[in-house]
């Protein structure tokens, strides 16, 4: 019988901070949440520490209880060390040595990674990779980002900047990216990136109904005003739908032929789109993928969906356990 312990996990975005407490067979022992926009490290930290604390105490266990911390957290960092130093999502946290302060403030073992990182070990653990030894999980929102599992271990890289899928160059001399480069898989098929591509293309037509369904206005504009639109039969809607499937079957035939795993597990607008976005995707892949790749994998929704957040800093801690030799998938 495998040995059932608790960890607590911390997963920090830019508008909000959920903190999961989790037992290592997968059961979520219960949830909070920070607001975290526009706030500073000095406000948010002993908040973190409050809440964990709380959760703990709400389960009847003590500090002693909890195994490990594991926290989930924003690119650039330095993961080794456990330092936020700039992330893209909040200004306000920079070099932010996170790991140390929830290490000394709970006198417990913590660990530190991104959050794609964090994604692909919650979807391994909990999720839709449980049982499989290659995997690949895309979050897919205002970005898009990557981690990758192969031969049953976390890939990290020579400089812990392993699984930056979203920055795979589709198209030379391609749209620019923020990241610096032109033509990246999320020049074309990101949030923001989409967003700002319809604002671009619909500033003189305010009547659009793509803007109608953002509410009126051209800055509103995003990828939930475009789904609609795509389902009321609107034909630019519709025709750069098409063209997001059709970049989003490009990059992952690369990802199969590349590495050639068992599973990819898509995020967010794979889920909440559903059919719409699926249907097209999968019929596309074949295009940009070999057979023998294409059909060993199975490309999939996240199961773990909105609560992935909550499971992402928890799965940080098991991992590293696992690599120690405390835990076992």
């Amino acid at each position: 019988m495998k040995d059932i312990f608790t960890v607590l996990g911390y997963d920090i975005g830019g508008t909000k901070l959920g903190v999961g407490l989790v037992r290592s067979d997968g059961k979520l022992l219960g949830q909070a949440r920070i607001e975290n926009k526009d706030t500073k490290p000095e406000d948010i930290l002993p908040q973190m520490v409050e809440e964990g604390m709380k959760l703990i105490a709400e389960n009847g266990l003590t500090k002693d209880d909890v195994r490990a911390i594991g926290i989930s957290a924003p690119c650039p960092a330095d993961i080794p060390n456990g330092i936020l130093t700039a992330p893209t999502n909040n200004q306000n946290w920079r070099n932010v040595p996170i790991k140390q302060y929830l290490s000394e403030h709970f006198g417990i073992k913590t660990y530190f990674d991104n959050d794609a990182n964090a994604g692909v070990l919650a979807e391994w653990f909990f999720g839709a990779g449980k049982g499989a030894k290659d995997i690949i999980y895309l979050t897919m929102s205002t970005g898009i980002g990557g981690g990758i599992i192969a031969n049953g271990k976390l890939v990290q890289g020579a400089s812990y900047h392993a699984g930056e899928i979203g920055h795979m160059v589709l198209t030379i001399d391609g749209p620019d990216c923020p990241c610096g480069l032109k033509g990246c898989y999320e020049a074309y098929c990101g949030g923001v990136a989409t967003a700002k591509r319809i604002q671009r293309e619909l500033a003189d037509q305010p009547n659009h109904p793509i803007i109608k369904l953002a509410g009126g206005k051209l800055e509103d504009v995003d990828l939930i005003a475009l789904e609609k639109a795509v389902r009321a039969g609107n034909d630019y809607a519709v025709a750069l739908w098409d063209e997001i499937c059709l970049r989003n079957a490009q990059a992952y035939g690369m990802l199969l032929n590349m590495l050639n795993p068992e599973k990819i597990i898509l995020g967010t607008i794979a889920w909440a789109a559903g059919d719409l976005f699926m249907e097209p995707v999968l019929k596309y892949v074949p295009r940009f993928a070999w057979k023998e790749t294409y059909e060993a994998c199975e490309i999939v929704c996240s199961e773990l969906q909105r609560e992935i957040g909550y499971y992402a800093g928890a799965a940080v801690a098991l991992n590293h356990l696992r690599e120690e030799g405390e835990f076992q998938v």
